[in-house]
């Protein structure tokens, strides 16, 4: 049985590549604080996943995860083998995929299920977060195959009755994601355009509510470098989902950091008033403003 007695928060995180696993930095401080809190403090009855690497049919197909035991899919490309011979004691919902489904439906979405896996916008972050986890389901929901803000809002506020069903939903994708000029900036700090990007989202998860803070979102397609933040936008509609899941909850940033022109920027919705932040250790790397 959940230990939520009020509605289940939400989350978006921003879940980089396997080597997260690893990671001893900021991120990997975020991820040590968000399992303990998953686990040990929320404990809720399943977890929804909105993931940047799996995409609908068209411009209203979703796709829902019903494996009850998810696999694990390998869908990153020169890493060390060790990442690929990963594996996890997790477990899907298939009630929960069903309960997922029947709301997008009802919302005019068209939904179906998969027996599809877990990719690594969901298996990397968690098992970071929880290392084992055999008592929590995830179910994995696929983005839409349009980059349509508004439609992925709507998405989200389909699914905000299973906040009151002890259901975590979480948007899994990147605030900042521009892997085409990565390596031009390597270790030096990141791009203006980074940053600015960044807070912008900030500025709208945590200043704002309900339908105002879900218009603002829905102008980010506008910003003068959104596209040298996410030449494609499947890393930042998830991030939409949440908001539309979120309501008229408050925001919180929970992670800052950056790594050449990608941002780890996260953030949680409607967190229990008794819950700790997280408090990091190691430094956040700026751009040169």
């Amino acid at each position: 049985m959940s230990s939520i007695s009020a509605r289940a928060p939400v989350f978006f995180i921003s879940h980089g590549g396997p080597n997260l696993l690893e990671h001893q930095g900021r991120p990997g401080e975020f991820y040590n604080w968000f399992g303990n809190v998953l686990k040990n403090q929320l404990k809720p009855k399943a977890i929804v996943i909105i993931s940047a690497h799996w995409q609908g049919n068209g411009k209203n197909g979703v796709y829902v995860d019903s494996s009850e035991k998810p696999k694990l899919i390998y869908d990153f490309y020169n890493f060390p083998k060790r990442y690929y011979e990963e594996t996890w004691d997790h477990q899907g919902s298939p009630s929960v995929a069903a309960r997922v489904i029947d709301l997008l439906n009802q919302s005019g979405f068209k939904a179906e299920a998969q027996e599809y896996g877990n990719d690594h916008g969901v298996w990397v972050p968690l098992k970071r977060a929880m290392q084992s986890n055999k008592d929590i389901p995830i179910v994995e929901v696929s983005t839409l195959a349009d980059e349509d803000m508004p439609s992925h809002i709507k998405m989200g506020e389909a699914l905000q009755p299973l906040r009151d069903e002890g259901v975590v939903i979480i948007g899994s994708g990147s605030a900042v994601h521009n892997l085409r000029q990565l390596w031009s900036y390597g270790n030096r700090p990141s791009p203006k355009f980074v940053i600015d990007f960044d807070r912008e989202m900030e500025a709208h998860a945590c200043t704002l509510t309900g339908e105002s803070r879900n218009a603002a979102a829905n102008t980010l397609c506008k910003h003068p470098s959104f596209r040298d933040c996410h030449p494609t936008a499947e890393h930042l509609v998830p991030f939409h989902v949440a908001l539309g899941a979120a309501g008229d909850d408050q925001g919180q940033r929970l992670l800052e950091d950056y790594y050449a022109t990608l941002s780890w920027g996260s953030f949680g919705f409607g967190l229990p008033s008794n819950l700790s932040l997280p408090k990091y250790d190691t430094h956040v790397l700026h751009s040169e403003l």
